[in-house]
């Protein structure tokens, strides 16, 4: 009998232990998908979002500088001063602006000489573009040159509002002069002017 109670406890202790046995290799089974699901979240963590951003970074225009560098209007340049030949020149445009004597004679299309009566003194050569009977109307000298005979060629460019601008209701006489320096050789003798459209402007004096 003794044998036989042995028998049995031996047999209930290799079924515990076998179960046992199951048991904990059930909880590893079941342990192991966790672990594996760790390693399934490492991809996104090495796909940074802020990578995204970059190509919006370097796709600037560095060389937009604007309308800063823009045509030009297609005006003429006029000039303000030089030297043609042995002579010094500049371009007074006020100069008849608070000399009433000037007044009858700036209503010609013409240009004018003038000097003082004194040693060395200069000459100013007055282009009249005559009157208008509004606004919008300019001159100005674009070239200054000495023709072979020692003339002195005086170029100037006479402007007219275009017919979409807004004018003033007055009348002008505009007007530009030079203002030829007394040097080495004095002052010019032989004085011609011209406009832009090859019209000769003559002498009113």
């Amino acid at each position: 009998m003794k044998f036989k109670k042995l028998t049995v406890l031996a047999l209930v202790a290799c079924l515990a232990f076998t179960a046992c046995g199951k048991e904990k290799e059930s909880d590893r089974e079941n342990e192991e998908p966790s672990a594996q699901t760790s390693v399934v979240t490492e991809p996104s963590e090495v796909q940074e979002p802020s990578l995204v951003t970059e190509p919006s970074e370097v796709q600037e225009d560095p060389d937009n500088t604007g309308s800063s560098a823009s045509a030009a209007s297609g005006s003429s340049t006029y000039l303000t001063s030089g030297t043609v030949g042995e002579y010094t020149y500049e371009i007074e445009p006020d100069f008849t602006a608070d000399k009433k004597y000037y007044e009858e004679d700036l209503k010609n299309h013409c240009w004018i000489w003038d000097s003082l009566e004194e040693e060395y003194a200069p000459i100013w050569v007055t282009v009249s573009s005559g009157e208008k009977s509004n606004g919008g109307y300019g001159i100005g000298v674009v070239d200054i040159t000495e023709e072979e005979d020692g003339t002195i060629l005086i170029t100037v460019e006479e402007t007219c509002p275009s017919p979409e601008q807004i004018t003033t209701e007055e009348i002008t006489t505009p007007n530009v002069t030079v203002r030829f320096d007394y040097g080495t050789n004095g002052t010019p003798t032989s004085i011609k002017v011209v406009n832009t459209e090859g019209v000769e402007i003559l002498s009113l004096s």
